[in-house]
């Protein structure tokens, strides 16, 4: 490379496509989850999975957002102590 610090390395594009990977693999399995349902159950059954899968991943965020910020608090306090 010659050294162009814009270009992304392919490290970089690897994270990259892993991630996009990962996003249509949750979108895929988000649709056959509701496809199920609907098999299961019609258009009830798909409200009630979508509540509850969408419940799951805003659960899974908040549990996120709480950890990072302990994270940030415990940063924190480690550099008040070390200065």
């Amino acid at each position: 490379m010659s050294g162009d610090s814009e270009a992304m390395s392919s490290f970089e594009w690897f994270g990259l496509s892993l991630l996009l990977s990962l996003a249509v693999a949750l979108l895929v399995a988000f649709f056959l989850y509701l496809r199920t349902a609907y098999r299961k159950g019609g258009w009830k059954e798909v409200r009630i999975s979508f509540l509850i899968a969408i419940g799951a991943l805003v659960g899974l965020y908040l549990i996120r957002v709480a950890e990072n910020s302990d994270l940030e608090a415990l940063k924190e306090a480690v550099n008040r102590i070390t200065r």
